[in-house]
Formats: C-alpha cells, sequence, structure tokens
C-alpha cells in the first residue's frame, strides 16, 4: 500500500512536545530489530505522523548483561523508523544506555538540556511501562513535562507474565538501591554513574555479579510471597495508566486543534 503524501511540517511551536523518546528493547546480532522494539518503534512512528513532536530520540546501546553490540539498538531502531517513512534528519541517536536509568540520564544530558527542550512523549512497551516512568520520574523530576505512552509488545499472554514478573523483581531492586537519591538530582546522579553503576562506571561499587545475584534473591523473595500470583492478577507499582490516558487524551485535543490549523 502506498503511503499518503505528508503534510507540510507546522511550525515548532504548533507541536504538543519537543520530542517523541524511543526506548530501545533489544537486537538481534545481525542488526535487526526483535518484535518489542519494532512494536515501539511502530507506535512512535504513529505519533510522529500525528505531529506529536517534530523528532524521535532512539534511546540505546545494548542490554546491561549484553556484549558490545555490532549494531546499536537505536542504529537499528533509526533504521527501522526510515524504512516507516521517517526522514533521517528528524531522527536523533542515543547510543550510550544499557538500560533505562540510562535512557532517561543520557537522553536529558544529550538532548533535552542542551536544547532546552522541557517537553517529550515517552514510547515503550506494555509490560515496562510503571518501571519506566518510575525512573523517569527519578531522572527528570517536576520540572519536565514527560509522560508514556503504551505500545503493544505483541507477546503472548504467557510471555506478558513473565515479562511482569521480571518488571516487579527489577523494580523492587531500584527500589532498594536508588531509595535515597532525591528526583531530579543531577549531581547525585552524576556520582551514581560515573562510579557506582556496573554498565557505565570503570571500577563500580557495584558490580554485575553483585546486581545479578540480589536479583536472584528477590525471585526467590517473590515466589515464596506469592509475587507472581500478584502480578499475574494486575497489581503493580504507581497509577500510571491514568497518567497515560490523561495525556493521550491531551495530545489528541492537540492533534485535532492542529489539523483544523492546517485547513
Amino acid at each position: 500500500m502506498t503511503e499518503p503524501e505528508a503534510s507540510p511540517p507546522p511550525p515548532a511551536a504548533d507541536y504538543p512536545a519537543d520530542a517523541i523518546v524511543v526506548l530501545g528493547g533489544g537486537v538481534l546480532s545481525d542488526g535487526t530489530l526483535p518484535v518489542v522494539p519494532r512494536t515501539r518503534v511502530e507506535r512512535a512512528v504513529e505519533l510522529f505522523r500525528g505531529g506529536i513532536a517534530p523528532r524521535m530520540v532512539l534511546s540505546g546501546r545494548c542490554g546491561l548483561m549484553d556484549p558490545e553490540p555490532l549494531v546499536t539498538e537505536a542504529a537499528a531502531m533509526a533504521a527501522y523508523a526510515m524504512e516507516l517513512g521517517v526522514p533521517r534528519e528528524a531522527l536523533l541517536l542515543e547510543e550510550g544506555s544499557k538500560d533505562t536509568l540510562g535512557n532517561a540520564y543520557f537522553t536529558r544530558a544529550h538532548f533535552l538540556e542542551p536544547n532546552g527542550w522541557t517537553s517529550v512523549r515517552v514510547v515503550t512497551s506494555d509490560f515496562h511501562l510503571s518501571r519506566a516512568a518510575w525512573v523517569f520520574r527519578k531522572v527528570l523530576g517536576g520540572t519536565y513535562d514527560f509522560s508514556f505512552v503504551s505500545a503493544a509488545s505483541g507477546l503472548s499472554p504467557r510471555e506478558l507474565i513473565d515479562r511482569a514478573v521480571e518488571e516487579c523483581r527489577i523494580l523492587i531492586f531500584l527500589n532498594e538501591w536508588l531509595q535515597a537519591l532525591e528526583e531530579a538530582d543531577e549531581h547525585a546522579l552524576d556520582r551514581l554513574m560515573e562510579h557506582e553503576h556496573p554498565g557505565y562506571s570503570g571500577a563500580p561499587l557495584l558490580t554485575h555479579d553483585e546486581m545479578q545475584r540480589r536479583l536472584d534473591e528477590i525471585s526467590k523473595i517473590t515466589r515464596i510471597a506469592g509475587g507472581e500470583g500478584w502480578i499475574a492478577a494486575g497489581g503493580g507499582p504507581g497509577d500510571w495508566d491514568g497518567v497515560v490516558e490523561r495525556r493521550g487524551a491531551a495530545d489528541r485535543r492537540a492533534r485535532r486543534a492542529l489539523a483544523a490549523g492546517r485547513r
């Protein structure tokens, strides 16, 4: 099917947000994307075509425990976005991050702060929303207008339950690790990334092995406490679904107003 001809872009001031941020979700050894990040890019392209923001920030290098990739997650997502018709000049690559904390930290440091961008829409998978929202709140605090747009993961119900259990485990760990970190404390975040985080520090205070041991301990605790049943029943930290829906409604109103102005 031939794509409809794109309308001329509106003035920058007419966009509801400064950028659409797409969180990486893995890359295959041949440089192509698995289903989870593909659906994230597809959802972000829908927002871009709908006039939500004039640009997309593709964020991700590789997984925290993964070897160095031949092609970064960001580059693979950008290539797919261009296949879907997004112009190269609208795509910005953040290729340093190896986890959600890195996504938020490097996006702010490399793109938001230098350009004075304060409003972003973050696209990630349905199962990842709560953790991503918690992390971005820690990094960005209340000075940014940020909200989340869910991309259907394409996973089976059983796979979704497994991913939800994994998300619960990681979020418990993050709450333990970062509980003393004040929101948007840039100096504390810099120290964390430079001296403590095993994904970014040359001599981290917390090693990969120590992190993995604690995650394994949390897994045992949640199984004993029935945490998997709680997740399967729909439990979760925080009421971010309401935030996503409210922002989605606001963006839909902005798109309608934008379309009316083009006529």
